[in-house]
């Protein structure tokens, strides 16, 4: 028997381990097999004791009804077992060679010529997995997304050199907001409705830009009003422009029903047949500067007899058509003048930051030759060797090999290339910019490397890491497609929506620019809001249509994410709420710790009567939770939801649900009393170390492009011990997952 330990070095026995010969055995034997785990005779140092020591952690183990440590002993077990694990030979992991992904492309196009259009819309939607669409596994290549790159290709270098058929053309862009408000960033205070465009003018000239008023109910006889400027000596690039009407006049006229416009009724004042009240007007913008105004006339007596609509206009569409006059390519392409050295003082650089790295006469060569065939054409010629950069392998793929250190199976560090473009694409989706490959050419990056991230962040590029990561990371990317039964909840529109996605990415922003700690996500004690927000939910004291901070009271039913719209909204069905999605939600989003999937087998929510009056959501899931094999998961997720049931489907505040009192409590899976949406706020924030692990692993799954497994759980607790002193804080966080062993290094190939 004393041979035992020996024949078994390195093994744990369950009855070795007097924690988990009481709590965990009888479940998890060979021959109960629950859950399909079994714990007996396991390596000490075997990832499966992650997932134990996970469940342990979030008092979900043992289940209810079992024996259950006190919280002393569940912790001191815990601990033991992560530093055993943590003492295994670091894990950096291999991800495949990765395609970059259709908003990565976007602003590599931009960050290299300056071009800052939607070209994302011209390719197809990138697949997802672990919840982000730059994951490495699912970023395929097919026939139809080649295809897609040959065009794009073409029109990117086109543009870039101002090459191409020079004839005018015309684009069109229709209004895809609601009319009935203010629009928000990059509209001038004091308008309503309109439309914003980033367009690029491809040469030095001029052009025309065309409004055109909703026709709605106007008879052909009667036409489209629309309105024609022409803007003269516009220089080639990207310039904002916007068509929008000022709205002055609003609040002296007081509101108007029945307005029409996308999104809901506005604010304005009705005009008569003759058009003797004051006019309303539409202002034409290039590059925030005011360079046409004009009146816009009342109906005439034939529109109001075709019943016209009366009251302040709607904008349907702009059109900007050119150029016109040209006279140029593109000065920021062309800064020499035409000759073989030429081509290659431009093509050089380019090709350098396309590949995001050095590159010697070798790596230049293609695309000279490319330029020599056509170099009769000087620009031409360099617009048809851009194109052939922009198919290139080293261009559209993260590509990240071997080097000759170490020893296979074992980590190594990444090259400093490769680490300068794993820093840019995780903070900014782009490419690295000069100061980063110079960094990396000289082969100080690593030295400089809490500078460049603190230079990185505090650059506007960083945006990214909000509209790419937080959106995918809440599962929030789908919210303008969210339908909302407009009969049931009225007050519903398109206009609301948007207000709810500038509430979350306002406050989202603050976090990470203030270097908050991760718990305000939850129990932050305010939010952003304007005029029709503030009214939608209670909050009293706010005019106007711009956004603004409001601190919330203690008695205020507002404060955190969880009391947003946009994820109540996103988290109910049409038209009813939905407490086991707004559970999943916080299982999924914010603990990381999804439940399984449903059996295909799992019947519809009842919704019949009872006594004559309908099932409120409540009521529902518990009679749904009954069936044997559902209670398991709906133990975890229905009393998260529940603890929302105070807010509807547009988040709206209520006391009552289908004529019956809200009961907003309920009791989690460990035992713990739930009481509505501040007592979840309290729980939640009283579970900081968990929502921190979520959050830092949801992190580092973003930022190396690829799955984790439990071999990456080392470096999640290290990342959370280099933060956890400040609490957590959001740039913390993200610089702790920029220094850790998966992001800096790679898996030897085997």
């Amino acid at each position: 028997m004393r041979l035992l330990p020996l024949l078994f070095a390195g093994v744990l026995l369950a009855a070795d381990d007097p924690f988990v010969a009481k709590y965990c055995v009888s479940c998890h034997s060979a021959n109960a097999k629950m859950g399909g785990l079994v714990l007996t005779g396991l390596s000490s140092n075997d990832v499966v004791w992650e997932k134990a020591v996970k469940r342990v952690r979030a008092g979900e183990m043992p289940p209810a009804g079992a024996p259950k440590p006190d919280h002393t002993a569940a912790r001191a077990y815990v601990r033991g077992v992560t530093a055993r694990l943590d003492r295994a030979l670091p894990h950096a992991g291999r991800p495949v060679i990765r395609r970059l992904n259709r908003t990565e492309y976007t602003n590599a196009v931009r960050d290299l010529f300056g071009l800052n259009l939607p070209f994302a819309d011209e390719l197809p939607q990138d697949q997802s997995a672990a919840g982000f669409d730059n994951i490495a596994d699912a970023l395929s290549m097919s026939p139809l997304l080649l295809e897609r790159y040959l065009k794009v290709a073409r029109r990117v270098s086109e543009l870039a050199t101002g090459t191409g058929d020079a004839s005018p053309i015309v684009e069109t862009f229709p209004a895809r907001a609601t009319q009935a408000a203010w629009q928000g960033e990059g509209m001038p205070i004091g308008t309503r409705g309109g439309i914003r465009v980033t367009h690029y003018f491809p040469r030095d000239g001029d052009y025309d830009l065309r409004a055109f008023l909703v026709k709605e109910s106007l008879t052909p006889l009667e036409g489209v009003r629309f309105f024609k400027f022409r803007l003269t000596g516009v220089r080639a690039g990207s310039h904002n422009v916007v068509v929008t009407f000022p709205d002055e006049f609003a609040e002296r006229e007081g509101p108007v029903s029945n307005v029409s416009g996308i999104g809901g009724a506005s604010l304005g004042g009705p005009l008569d047949v003759l058009g003797t009240a004051v006019r309303p007007t539409i202002e034409f913008r290039l590059d925030g500067k005011r360079v046409k105004l004009f009146e816009i006339g009342g109906m005439t007596a034939g529109e109001a007899a075709f019943d016209g609509q009366p009251g302040p206009p709607a904008l349907g569409r702009i059109e900007i058509a050119g150029p016109y006059n040209a006279t140029a390519g593109s000065a920021r392409i062309f800064i020499c003048r035409a000759s073989d050295a030429c081509a290659e003082q431009i093509l050089k650089p380019l090709v350098r930051k396309a590949f995001r790295r050095d590159v010697s006469a070798a790596d230049v060569a293609p695309f000279l030759k490319v330029y020599a065939r056509h170099s009769r054409n000087f620009e031409p010629a360099i617009a048809m060797a851009i194109r052939e950069i922009l198919l290139a392998p080293d261009f559209l793929f993260r590509l990240e090999l071997d080097s000759g250190q170490g020893k296979p199976g074992t980590p190594q560090p990444l090259r400093e290339f490769e680490l300068a473009s794993r820093l840019s694409f995780f903070l900014w989706s782009s490419i690295p910019d000069g100061q980063l490959l110079d960094a990396a050419a000289s082969g100080r990056l690593r030295q400089q490397w809490d500078s460049q991230v603190r230079r990185m962040l505090a650059d506007e590029k960083s945006s990214a890491l909000m509209g790419n990561f937080v959106t995918q990371w809440l599962g929030l990317s789908g919210l303008d497609s969210v339908d909302v039964d407009r009969q049931l909840y009225p007050a519903y529109d398109r206009g609301l929506t948007q207000t709810f996605a500038t509430e979350t990415r306002l406050f989202i922003g603050s976090l990470l620019r203030e270097n908050r700690k991760l718990g305000d996500l939850i129990g932050a004690n305010y939010t952003y809001v304007n005029d029709r927000l503030a009214a939608h939910y209670g909050i009293p004291g706010v005019v106007g249509p711009g956004f603004r901070r409001v601190t919330l009271g203690d008695e205020s039913q507002r404060g955190g994410l969880l009391t947003h719209g946009s994820v109540l909204l996103a988290t109910s069905h049409s038209a009813r709420t939905s407490p086991v999605l707004r559970g999943k939600w916080i299982l999924d989003n914010l603990l990381n710790s999804p439940p399984p999937p449903p059996p295909a087998n799992v019947p519809a929510l009842e919704e019949s009567l009872r006594e004559g009056k309908k099932l409120t959501a409540r009521e529902q899931i518990e009679r749904h939770r009954s069936i044997p094999g559902c209670a398991s998961c709906h133990n975890r997720i229905d009393p998260l939801g529940f603890a929302l049931e105070n807010y509807d489907v547009i988040g709206r505040w209520r006391a009552q649900d289908e004529g019956s009192p809200v009961d907003a409590s309920s009791t989690m899976a460990n035992g713990e009393r739930v009481a509505g949406p501040q007592g979840l706020r309290t729980m939640l924030t009283g579970r900081t170390d968990e929502l921190a692990h979520a959050t830092a692993e949801r992190l580092l799954t973003y930022a190396v492009g690829r799955e984790l497994d439990g071999r990456d759980q080392p470096a999640v607790r290290e990342i959370l011990r280099q933060t956890e002193a400040g609490g957590y804080r959001f740039q913390d966080l993200i610089a702790a997952v920029t220094r850790s062993v998966p992001f800096r290094m790679r898996q030897k190939q085997e």
